[in-house]
């Protein structure tokens, strides 16, 4: 009975529970607030446009209220606008527009202030007493609005358009202007090109003015500096005839007194200078006869060595000329042409293999274990050779010594009362050779010392009486 209870009262409960969050949604969907007050103002369109109850309505894009009521009347239709927070004051000069937006083409309501509220009109309130309805927009309030863009304003410029374009009058005129466009551009790149040439032609002009400006400029400046030179040497040329002038006044008067001072001796003196001359004109006359043989002469020698001389050089040039003629063939001939080729190649791969070569003897010659090496192995060398001479003369030295011992021991078994010949000197031992290529300060091995002690002769031994 119990648990019957508990589970009756459980549904119960939740049965509420659903209840209060129906009504909660419902409450919130419809937008209804307990705890503060709205105002309401009619706004006057033209058209509705596809409004609805629940519309938003934003100011200054954000949303601050809805359409709650839409009346439609004889010149219009009235749109009662509900504004959540009345806090808001909205200035009384707005722009009240229903714009369609979104994929639904959902009409809404935006309205833009035109000015700035005034700091005077922050402390009024959209009710009663306290608002002032040229400042602000109050309670209950009527103002008019404008349908922005739609859907049905896009369809009907569509529609302008597509008429407008299906109009043959229009594809005339289009035609029409894209055959001006064609023949302006035409004349354009005609004009391009006309402007270019004189361009070219202004510049070239140009260019032969600026020349001869500058020689106009360097004329006129060797011209001046012509004319201070000639002002100069005018100057000076008129100080010099002054100076000129002095002295040939002078010497008038000096030639003045000497003609009246030496009359006498003037006369003579011009005589014989007359009969001189006479005499100087005939030799004149005879040196130029002479002179006229003689340059005939040399001319002609001069001119003919010089032709023979013209002609051997003619003949070494055409020599010359046909000898370059040869070379230059047999050069440009495709067989030489490839000799060379194969000649050269052959000549840089031998030069690549000598820089090889000359590169790894410069890396052996280069490094000091292979020097140190090499110079072991002649040390060594020298050493074979000079022991090896050593080696022989031991053996010629034992070679005596036994033929020696024979002697003597046959010597001895023949006649042992006689005394043994001592020879007066000991077998000639030449000492060892030492090779001039080993070190200087090579000696004697011990071992070789007492071999040379070993092969010496025994002293000599008195004769026993």
């Amino acid at each position: 009975m119990r648990s019957r209870t508990i589970r009756e009262g459980s549904v119960g409960l939740l049965i509420v529970a659903g209840l209060a969050v129906f009504g909660g949604l419902v409450v919130w969907i419809s937008g209804i607030s307990f705890s503060r007050k709205s105002y309401k103002f009619i706004v006057n369109f033209g058209n509705a446009a596809g409004m609805q109850v629940g519309a938003s309505v934003s100011y200054r894009g954000v949303q601050v209220g809805r359409i709650t009521n839409i009346e439609p009347g004889t010149n219009g239709v009235n749109v009662t606008v509900e504004i959540d927070d009345p806090g808001l004051l909205i200035p009384r000069k707005v722009q009240v527009e229903a714009n369609q937006s979104g994929l639904i083409g959902a009409t809404n309501v935006d309205i833009m202030p035109l000015g700035q509220l005034p700091a005077t009109a922050q402390s009024l309130t959209p009710f009663g007493a306290q608002c002032n309805s040229s400042l602000v927009i109050c309670e209950e309030d009527q103002i008019n609005g404008d349908v922005g863009s739609t859907f049905a304003d896009l369809l009907r410029n569509g529609n302008r358009i597509v008429e407008l374009y299906a109009d043959p009058a229009f594809f005339e005129k289009i035609n029409s202007l894209a055959e001006n466009a064609s023949n302006a551009a035409r004349d354009v790149s005609e004009l391009s090109k006309e402007m270019t040439q004189l361009s070219r032609i202004v510049r070239q002009e140009v260019a032969g003015l600026s020349k001869a400006t500058n020689a106009v400029t360097s004329a006129a400046n060797q011209t001046s500096s012509l004319i201070g030179l000639a002002t100069s040497s005018i100057s000076s040329t008129s100080q010099e005839y002054s100076q000129t002038a002095k002295e040939l006044n002078q010497l008038i008067t000096s030639a003045n007194q000497l003609l009246v001072s030496n009359r006498g001796n003037l006369v003579t003196t011009l005589d014989s200078i007359s009969q001189a001359s006479q005499d100087l004109r005939v030799l004149t006359s005879n040196l130029t006869i002479t002179a006229n043989q003689v340059n005939s002469a040399v001319y002609q020698t001069d001119v003919s060595q010089m032709l023979r001389n013209l002609e051997n050089l003619s003949a070494n040039a055409a020599q010359a000329s046909a000898n370059l003629r040869n070379v230059s063939n047999t050069l440009n001939s495709p067989t030489n042409l490839l000799v060379l080729q194969q000649t050269l190649d052959s000549a840089r791969v031998t030069f690549e293999n000598a820089q090889k070569i000359t590169a790894d003897l410069d890396d052996l010659t280069g490094d000091p274990a292979f020097r140190r090496n090499v110079k072991d192995l002649v040390n060594g060398l020298s050493g074979l050779v000079s022991s090896t001479e050593q080696l022989q003369q031991q053996a010629l030295i034992s070679q005596q010594l036994e033929a020696l011992n024979t002697a003597i021991d046959t010597a001895s078994s023949n006649d042992p009362a006689k005394t043994v010949s001592i020879p007066k000197s000991p077998p000639k031992i030449d000492p060892p050779k030492i090779d001039p290529i080993a070190p200087a300060d090579q000696k004697l091995q011990p071992n070789q010392e007492k071999q040379m002690f070993k092969l010496l002769p025994p002293a000599p031994r008195k004769s026993v009486k």
